[in-house]
């Protein structure tokens, strides 16, 4: 996910735990844009420390 600096305080209201972003992506779906990008990296998610091993 990629969001502009001023969606940020938006977003830092309701970005919980693993949950992220997902309430704010829900009320401003309008403004989503989905870009395939399968072909550019591994699927996980970090969200934990422990998930940065994914990153080395």
């Amino acid at each position: 996910m990629l969001f502009g600096a001023e969606r940020w305080a938006d977003i830092r209201t309701t970005a919980v735990g693993d949950r992220g972003a997902r309430a704010y992506l829900k009320q401003h779906e309008d403004a989503v844009t989905l870009v395939e990008c399968g072909d550019v990296a591994a699927a996980y998610d970090i969200d934990t420390a422990e998930d940065l091993i994914h990153l080395e």
